[in-house]
Order: structure tokens, then sequence, then C-alpha cells
């Protein structure tokens, strides 16, 4: 399994140093409608051709895949203060970088334990740190073709500049109070930031309890559609309420979704093995 997760690896390209979120100053102007929606983009300047012409883009449909043993991600993360955005195309919590990091690429040797105040995941064995996380309405990513009322998306980055994105569908169910204190602090004109230090928000509460997941090399899922990013989609949903999901889209407009997109020579793993959380014991079954 080593071989085979160091293969996978060997194929990922890396993401400029300089790249942080796709929707984030980018001179082109493009959107989720019209004549710059999504299948526009590869056609709005050479900085995007990769939308059209790349063969590992995402989002993709989670049918076909192969069961494999996969490693359990190492989640860490750690409570922070608000910092939520409206970039016109999601709304985004910033992570804070602490002053011992300084940067959002852990160093050569470094581990969970220098990061004591700061999100991060162990993923094949690499450390990541938590960048940012943003919603989408309805779900990029879809199974059998169908798709959830929402997608998170949690965007990471190791030392060498590579993104691995975790992502956890959200379906329509009981009232999410994390959320709910997303929402209300989530501004509602673009361009605008909410910097709350009063209160905190700690991403593992947006986690479902097992943790078994889909996993698959794409792209992001916004141009410029930087290929070379590893996917973890989580196998089980989340709960938020109907009238949760309705604030969402009321307070960002409209529907951020990228259509799905062709697999060509890639395939989707699965972990047959489940990682699940039973009052905070990790079981596997």
């Amino acid at each position: 399994m080593k071989a085979f997760s160091l293969l996978l690896a060997a194929s990922a390209l890396t993401i400029p140093a300089n790249f942080s979120y796709a929707g984030e100053s980018q001179p082109i102007p493009w959107n989720y409608e019209g004549d710059r929606g999504p299948l526009h983009w590869g056609s709005l300047g050479p900085d995007f051709a990769l939308c059209d012409k790349g063969m590992a883009q995402s989002p993709v449909d989670l049918l076909r895949s192969r069961a494999l043993p996969l490693d359990a991600i190492q989640f860490s993360y750690k409570d922070a203060p608000f910092h939520v955005i409206n970039n016109g195309h999601t709304l985004e919590e910033l992570e804070p970088i602490s002053e011992t990091v300084k940067s959002r690429y852990p160093k050569h040797g470094q581990t969970v334990l220098h990061f004591d105040r700061d999100s991060t995941i162990v993923f094949d064995g690499d450390l990541y740190l938590l960048e940012q996380f943003h919603f989408h309405v309805p779900s990029e990513h879809t199974v059998d073709q169908k798709h959830y009322p929402m997608e998170l998306h949690l965007v990471h980055h190791n030392e060498r500049h590579e993104a691995a994105v975790v992502a956890v569908f959200m379906e329509e169910g009981k009232h999410n109070p994390f959320f709910e204190t997303f929402l209300e602090h989530a501004p509602d004109k673009v361009g605008e930031v909410i910097d709350d230090h009063e209160h905190m928000v700690n991403p593992m509460d947006l986690l479902p309890k097992r943790r078994s997941y889909y996993r698959y090399f794409g792209s992001y899922t916004t141009p410029p559609c930087h290929e070379g990013v590893i996917w973890a989609v989580m196998h089980d949903p989340i709960e938020v309420s109907a009238e949760q999901i309705r604030r969402f889209r009321s307070l960002l407009g409209h529907d951020n979704v990228r259509p799905t997109q062709p697999l060509h020579k890639r395939f989707v793993l699965e972990s047959y093995l489940e990682s699940y959380y039973v009052g905070g014991a990790s079981q596997t079954k």
C-alpha cells in the first residue's frame, strides 16, 4: 500500500507557491452564469486554458470507485477567530497564521507537534496546514450523478506547495449550530470581511463522525483550474436545515457550482476499512 501511495503521489503536479485560492485576486473576471460561467472559463484567457484542456479536472462523479485499505486522515483542527470573506464566488473562512508558522507551508521535518495553535491534517504521511474553508451550493461532486444541497471544502497545503482538499457533503436535516454561527458572521456584500476575535470557530465541528472517504487527483474547481490537487471526499454527509441552506444561498445571491468533469484515465479510490469516531475513540470495521 505504501508503494502504491507513492506511485499515486508521483503523478500529482505542484501548485505554484503564490497560488492560494482560485477565486481571489484574479485579473480576469469570471462567474457562475452566462458568458463568463463555467462553460466559458477556458476561453476567457490563456491563464484559464486548463479549465477546458486539462485532463485531471474537478469536480467528478464518484460512482465508479476502487476499494482499498486507505490510511485514515489525521485531523488536528484548532479554535480560531472568525475571519469570513465574501469574495463574490463563495463565503470563506480564512485561517490565521500563528507567529511561529509565518507560512502556509510546513518546513521539512516538522510534525503536528510544531503547530499547537494551527489546524493541520496528516494525509498519506504528509503534513498539511489548513488555509481556508468555504462552501458551495449545491454540491460540486456528485454520487451517481446526484447532488447534495451543499458541499464544504477545506483547503490545505504541504511543504512542497501541493494542495489537499477535504470535501464534506451537506444534506438537509436537523439544524446545525456550528453552521448557524458561521451564517451569523457571514457578510452579505461582495468584498466585505467580518473579522471577529471574540468568537472562535473550529472546523472539526463540520466533519462527520465517520471519516471514511473517496480519494482522487484533480484540480481546483475555480479558475484558473490548476491541477495536482489531492481530494478526499468524505462518505458521510453532515446535516444542515433547509432554512440554513436557503440563508446561505440568499447571502451569496447565486449558486456556485462547476459541472462535473470527465475522469479520463484517472480512477477514484474508496476506503473500505471505514474509520469512524464514537465518543472520541477511533474504530475500524
